[in-house]
């Protein structure tokens, strides 16, 4: 996906937007090797892992951000 179809908050995820599209060759290939495909199974699972730690770090960051706003509203 070239980056100049993607809006300025896309653009932060451009490197995985990059890797989905991959993805999606993989998907579509007939007759994938096992190991190929166990590479590629590698790698998603270590883009799903850096995934969670980071939606576990917005969950945090927004808890105590929502936290702080009702403490000030008492």
């Amino acid at each position: 996906m070239s980056q100049n179809n993607l809006d300025e908050s896309e653009k932060i995820f451009h490197e995985d937007f990059e890797f989905l599209h991959r993805i999606e060759k993989v998907k579509q290939k007939q007759g994938i090797e096992a190991f190929e495909l166990m590479m590629e199974y590698n790698v998603l699972a270590e883009k799903y892992s850096n995934l969670l730690k980071n939606a576990v770090r917005i969950l945090r960051i927004s808890d105590k951000a929502q936290k702080k706003l009702l403490d000030s509203m008492e």
